[in-house]
């Protein structure tokens, strides 16, 4: 088996390729991965030069690799084809300075689970839930104890943030977790993204959110809470769905936090996936790519 980087002009075939697979959410992805400067869309083509998998490398930060976007010809499927092609993710991540990469595996797929953990020395580090609601009624005034981060002091975030340091988060990619750093929070408070209560200068924080309003949607990308505020919390997520005129949210949360969400929303689910993070720590490599 050959692997190549995919290019631009590969689109039409991968688009071709995914569509074997039934509602695959990677086909929205495509192009964004297509576009990314290191990493990106691999291909593993036959002696026959006829495409046989494809998998994704994300470098989602300098040091920090994720592996995702595994398919193989149903044909194939079943051979050594996945173990091989894993095996090649792992080397090209290393090969582009990973020290820590990540894969996220659906609950019940207990074969790539086996594979990487076995073969490759991952471990489970948290459970990941992507799911969706709709249909919330957004009141037009929150209670006042929870709102926008700008009005909150560093030193009160940071406190808050040394309790949970490398946390997961899923930025604009529910399916593709990666570890919350300070750097990340503080540009969510100047992108006016970050959420917190109480707002109060005398009190510690006890929630925090991560959201942003894109594709018609509110889409909620990180959330901690000690609990005593979720409920105004999400209360002012919804006024800011109301101002923003958006009905839908999305989320991509582990599942401590998607857990309390759901609870406290009170919503039913128009989506609900479950899956495990896995991790392995590396060191570099020199392997090359063709």
């Amino acid at each position: 088996m050959r692997y190549v980087r995919a290019t631009a002009e590969d689109q039409a075939r991968i688009q071709e390729f995914l569509s074997q697979f039934v509602d695959d959410y990677l086909a929205e992805h495509i192009a964004t991965y297509l576009s990314l400067e290191t990493g990106g869309i691999y291909l593993a083509l036959d002696d026959n030069g006829q495409l046989a998998a494809m998998a994704v490398v994300d470098m989602v930060k300098t040091h920090e690799a994720y592996l995702s976007g595994m398919r193989v010809r149903p044909e194939l499927q079943g051979t050594s084809v996945g173990t091989d092609f894993a095996a090649f993710q792992v080397q090209e991540a290393k090969r582009l300075g990973a020290q820590v990469i990540r894969a996220l595996v659906g609950r019940g797929n207990e074969s790539a689970q086996q594979i990487l953990q076995e073969k490759f020395g991952f471990h489970v580090v948290d459970e990941w839930v992507v799911g969706s609601m709709q249909g919330f009624e957004a009141p037009t005034y929150a209670d006042g104890v929870a709102g926008p981060a700008w009005a909150v002091d560093r030193d009160r975030l940071e406190a808050f943030f040394r309790q949970y340091d490398e946390e997961l988060w899923s930025g604009h990619n529910h399916w593709l977790p990666r570890a919350l750093s300070f750097d990340d929070v503080w540009h969510g408070v100047e992108q006016g993204a970050l959420a917190v209560a109480p707002q109060e200068t005398q009190k510690a924080l006890d929630t925090v959110a991560l959201f942003e309003i894109y594709d018609g949607a509110m889409h909620l990308n990180y959330l901690r809470s000690m609990g005593q505020h979720l409920k105004s919390l999400i209360q002012y997520l919804w006024v800011e769905a109301r101002a923003w005129g958006v009905k839908t949210l999305h989320f991509g949360l582990p599942r401590h936090a998607a857990d309390k969400f759901v609870e406290m929303a009170g919503l039913p689910l128009t989506r609900e996936w479950h899956g495990l993070v896995l991790e392995k720590h590396v060191g570099l490599t020199s392997t090359s790519v063709v």
